[in-house]
């Protein structure tokens, strides 16, 4: 998939992915992560954000690196941003808390797949900061772990993303996966399951 077009997902399908990403491993039940979904000629502001807190960072960007910052939000039609918003004063650790509102991009990743829409992750170098926190209205806590970009797959002969395809390769479980065994770590062998 190179692009992603009109439609994006309707309201019916846009529950669907928002009910799915919570769904994921939230110790404690504490939902340490919230949504903000952007659509239409709200990605207007949303990139101009983008823009702004890139030049807040870094004041002597090229005219172009702002522009395709900008750009970002115009990628697909909708775009779901995934705050990390951890719940301070309990047992469970930040890092769980970030790892499971990174889990809710890629759940409701998945769930557009299922739903046959497109869907790619997204992020960007600067995920907080003046025009951007206070567009997502973000707290001291909080922070964009990234976005999901949501629409209908349009394949586009595309010799970059074909080359970036062909060197990942497929990746067996031998390769990233071990067992353990009585014997220490050993690959793993689909025969042995």
């Amino acid at each position: 998939m190179s692009a992603l077009v009109e439609p994006g997902p309707d309201a019916e399908q846009l529950d669907v992915l928002l009910r799915a990403a919570t769904t994921v491993p939230d110790h404690g039940t504490l939902r340490p992560w919230r949504f903000v979904v952007i659509s239409g000629d709200e990605r207007d502001r949303f990139g101009a954000a983008l823009a702004s807190v890139a030049l807040e960072h870094q004041a002597d960007l090229p005219f172009a690196a702002v522009e395709k910052m900008r750009s970002k939000a115009f990628v697909a039609p909708t775009l779901v941003v995934i705050v990390a918003s951890p719940v301070q004063g309990n047992k469970v650790p930040l890092w769980e808390q970030e790892a499971s509102a990174a889990c809710t991009g890629f759940a409701l990743a998945l769930a557009a797949h299922a739903l046959g829409l497109g869907a790619m992750w997204k992020s960007a170098p600067f995920r907080t900061g003046g025009d951007l926190s206070e567009l997502l209205e973000l707290t001291d806590e909080e922070q964009i772990l990234g976005w999901v970009n949501v629409g209908t797959a349009a394949p586009v002969v595309n010799e970059r993303a074909a080359e970036i395809r062909a060197a990942r390769g497929d990746v067996a479980p031998a390769d990233v996966a071990s067992r353990l065994t009585d014997h220490g770590l050993e690959p793993v062998n689909p025969a042995d399951a």
